[in-house]
């Protein structure tokens, strides 16, 4: 069950900013980097333990308020508590919906039970979080939601089909709303990073220990080109060059050779 922060520790005169999925990888990062620059911040995830080292270590290290909600998303009441503490929050200066998983195998193999939580995290979750987060940022006229997508979003993923379909919507979903918020002051991007050293890929079971070296990014590198493209109005973000030239590079094949190609990676990363 998920529980609401205390009042009252954010000061008057800082940001505040709320990241979901913020007990490890890129949601870590993200709470890093923005405690480093004086946000206070509200922390959200599943693990408790892991949330409150996260909040201690922050605290001590750059003074700064962390509240803490264990919640975990894909439960209706859990996400109505995160939920109501954004809408609450008339000050809240950035929002990174971050919490996510991946699963991967044939669809027709996969827990179906399983591939609807994973919609319910990937997309629900995240909507509902930026639908409650908008109104106060619009009557402010600043603010900025970042949306944690993936490089999958920009082709279909054979083996991994439910997680590049989620990504697919957070793409169109941010894109969209970036035309309807033009000239509010509030911004929003989509960050698609490719293959970032987190526990992703233990967790989708991803056999990885063949990858080279060249293909990895840092959480910290990606929340640095997030962060930063943030601030040039980046609607869409893919952090680092090779990312971005394997973007380019497949958005000019045809679809049916890129679900081909797809295809061919899914099947040597499934388990």
């Amino acid at each position: 069950m998920a529980q609401a922060p205390a009042a009252g520790e954010a000061g008057p005169t800082r940001p505040r900013a709320l990241v979901t999925g913020a007990s490890s990888g890129i949601g870590a990062a993200f709470a890093e980097h923005l405690a480093r620059e004086r946000y206070e911040l509200v922390i959200v995830a599943r693990s408790r333990d892991r949330l409150e080292a996260l909040a201690s270590r922050l605290r001590r290290d750059h003074g700064v308020g962390v509240e803490v909600i264990v919640a975990d998303l894909t439960r209706h009441d859990d996400l109505r508590v995160v939920a109501t503490a954004v809408a609450d929050d008339g000050v809240l200066e950035l929002l990174v919906n971050n919490a996510g998983f991946g699963t991967v195998g044939p669809f027709v193999d996969l827990d179906p039970n399983r591939e609807e939580e994973e919609i319910r995290l990937n997309i629900v979750a995240l909507e509902r979080l930026t639908h409650a987060a908008l109104p106060a940022m619009i009557a402010r006229g600043r603010g900025a939601i970042v949306n944690v997508s993936s490089m999958g979003a920009f082709q279909p993923g054979p083996y991994n089909a439910t997680y590049s379909a989620t990504k697919a919507y957070v793409n169109s979903f941010t894109e969209a709303l970036h035309e309807e918020l033009r000239g509010t002051g509030v911004r929003v991007q989509a960050l698609c990073p490719g293959f970032t050293r987190t526990e992703f890929q233990q967790r989708a079971r991803i056999d990885v220990s063949s990858f080279p070296t060249f293909i990895w990014m840092s959480a910290e590198a990606v929340v640095d080109a997030s962060l930063a493209g943030l601030e040039r109005g980046e609607v869409v973000c893919v952090p680092g060059v090779g990312n971005r030239m394997a973007v380019a590079v497949t958005s000019m094949f045809p679809r049916s050779l890129l679900r081909r190609f797809s295809g061919t990676i899914g099947r040597y990363l499934r388990p």
